[in-house]
């Protein structure tokens, strides 16, 4: 009997870790594209405020 193998368990076939791996990069990839769109769209807003602040805009909505 091995030593080794008491103590590491036996490792799954790589034909099974494939499709794990691939829910993890889907995942991640779903999350770093909601982050870029939500800064892209924070800074379209920011850029809009920005612009009506110093157009003046603001002024004609107030009266």
């Amino acid at each position: 009997m091995d030593l080794a193998s008491l103590m590491n368990p036996p490792r799954k076939h790589e034909e099974d870790a494939a499709p794990r791996r691939l829910q993890l990069i889907r995942i991640q990839t779903t999350v770093l594209l909601q982050g870029a769109l939500s800064a892209a769209q924070e800074s379209v807003k920011s850029f809009r405020h920005m612009r009506d602040v110093l157009t003046g805009a603001y002024a004609q909505a107030r009266t």
